[in-house]
């Protein structure tokens, strides 16, 4: 391949990934926004109920959609980049196929265990009513794990042919629905009807189905307008498609390890969900006050937290088709670059996204959730803020194992760290207090993240040498950051916490100055030069243009 040739492949790997990503920071920030008028609606004290179902629904989500979704995306293309369409065609019946049938016996399992997960949750200290109220969440949501391995089934075809705008869509799309669909609903059973607050938290699970279902609408307008060429390209193919039972063989060669890889990556939140308020109470800990700050972890802090892992979440899906493509030419120069950039650009973000959410942990919690609570909130937020990078990078690293093909030493490695998680929480929470609860999670991905770039390196020779002194350059353009923080503060520039509204015109000064403060830095160690391949900020400026038209 050629150096042009190289630079655009690489170009369009770092475009590819940094558009899923953006359209799923959309998703994001729309989930993030809406926390603050949902909580109002439900009330605190009542959030356990909505992070407790969510926690034992994302395992079972994975479970039900066998790892599919990254193995179909995997399958179609490698065999779109040999012009199989009618294999490509034949992946997405039979995916589509399993994940029907794989929900559909999750859904009627989450009925049935509903009750036993709900006194799991809450621990032997919960009242008969919390765990009644815990179980019809449960059974409201097991509708979404019928719906959203359906929703996969498109997402990972495209995702596949490299179309990973509709990818970006269909994720702000889904999440429009759902939160408008939680907010109304919620507001029209507490403030028209009358009905107690928990209602708000059945209306707000009960949205998640609604979401998957106004995207699985998008996707079958745009699949009408869209399949046609490849249906095409098809029937004009003479060459007979691979056979049925080695494509079923080699879903599940892909989708097992990643389902395995799955699992275990949320293994952390798991462990959490399992133990946090039982562990706790035992301490001394009163029920009430674990079960709230349980909320604030899994809730308040995960959604600001969420804002740095869209990264993660982006860049896992747009590996997935470059590196499949790369390694099925053998084309290893190429690999190495992909992987290095995909490391320079999500630290290069995620980095000062995370250092400010230490330094200013106390008023950005205020900005969303006001006083309340303030106190917990701001200590949970700066420990949050090491997880959110930890966790930020940890689906990338295992994303590329699982695409380079080395799933037995991933799924090793994920296990270490959940044995990791498992050996650290309970001393961790006996002498350091409920943070010990995210202290372990950021041990656990840190593990996990060191093995992975580890044997990546040894096996295709990789490194990261360059990568940690922008890292080095990095953190030194977040000093100069904070170095503003502390010069606003000395001028007497405080961000108020006494009204949200001028505390969002304070912290946006903040916002503004620490970007600029990065930027500047960083260009003139010429970092986003070196990572985006730019001359100028003006050129990177125009070439954002460009994209978002």
């Amino acid at each position: 391949m050629s150096e042009a040739g190289s630079k655009r492949v690489r170009q369009s790997f770092i475009a590819g990934s940094l558009t899923s990503s953006a359209g799923i920071f959309l998703s994001k920030a729309i989930g993030l926004f809406y926390v603050v008028p949902f909580t109002a609606i439900a009330t605190e004290n009542n959030m356990v109920f909505y992070t407790g179902a969510y926690n034992y629904y994302n395992i079972l989500l994975q479970i039900s959609s066998a790892g599919l979704p990254y193995a179909i995306a995997a399958v179609i293309a490698k065999y779109a980049s040999r012009d199989d369409y009618k294999t490509v065609l034949l992946v997405r019946k039979l995916s589509t196929l399993i994940l029907g049938v794989s929900g559909a016996i999750m859904m009627l399992a989450f009925i049935v265990f509903s009750g036993s997960l709900s006194m799991a949750v809450l621990g032997p200290g919960a009242t008969p009513i919390d765990i009644s109220q815990m179980r019809t969440c449960f059974i409201i949501l097991s509708a979404a794990l019928f719906l959203v391995p359906m929703l996969y089934s498109y997402r990972s075809f495209y995702q596949g042919l490299k179309d990973l705008k509709v990818y970006a869509e269909s994720q702000v799309i889904e999440q429009l629905s759902r939160v408008f669909a939680l907010l109304a609903l919620g507001a029209i059973v507490v403030y028209i009807f009358h009905l107690p607050r928990i209602f708000a938290i059945y209306m707000a699970v009960l949205s998640t189905s609604i979401g998957a279902l106004t995207a699985i609408l998008y996707y079958v307008r745009y699949d009408h307008r869209h399949i046609g060429p490849i249906n095409r390209l098809a029937r004009a193919q003479e060459k007979e498609p691979v056979d049925q039972g080695l494509i079923l063989k080699e879903l599940f060669a892909f989708g097992v390890p990643y389902l395995i890889v799955s699992i275990l990556g949320n293994s952390q939140m798991l462990i959490n969900t399992q133990f946090f308020i039982s562990l706790n109470t035992k301490f001394g800990m009163p029920y009430e006050t674990a079960k709230l700050l349980y909320g604030i972890i899994q809730m308040q802090c995960d959604k600001i937290t969420s804002i740095p892992q869209v990264l993660g979440i982006g860049f896992s899906a747009g590996v997935v088709p470059y590196m499949t493509i790369a390694l099925e030419k053998r084309d290893f120069r190429e690999l190495q670059k992909n992987v290095r950039e995909c490391l320079d650009t999500v630290f290069y973000i995620a980095l000062p996204i995370c250092f400010a959410m230490y330094v200013l942990a106390r008023p950005i919690y205020f900005l969303m959730y006001g006083g309340a609570n303030l106190n917990y909130g701001e200590d949970a937020l700066r420990w949050s803020s090491f997880l959110a990078l930890a966790t930020t990078i940890t689906p990338i690293c295992s994303s590329m194992m699982m695409t380079l093909h080395i799933r037995g030493n991933s799924i090793f490695y994920l296990f270490v760290g959940f044995v990791v998680k498992c050996v650290s929480f309970y001393p961790l929470i006996r002498y350091t207090g409920y943070s010990g609860a995210i202290t372990s999670s950021v041990l656990c991905s840190a593990t996990i993240i060191y093995l992975c770039l580890a044997k990546i390196s040894n096996k295709f020779g990789v490194d990261y040498g360059l990568t940690f002194k922008r890292v080095l350059k990095m953190l030194l353009c977040c000093l100069c950051m904070n170095g503003g923080f502390v010069i606003l503060k000395w001028l007497g520039f405080t961000i108020s916490e006494s009204s949200r509204g001028i505390a969002l015109l304070q912290m946006a000064v903040y916002a503004i100055i620490g970007a600029g403060i990065y930027a500047y830095t960083s260009y003139l160690m010429k970092l986003p030069q070196m990572i985006f391949h730019i001359g100028s900020f003006k050129e990177l400026f125009r070439r954002f243009l460009k994209r978002g038209r």
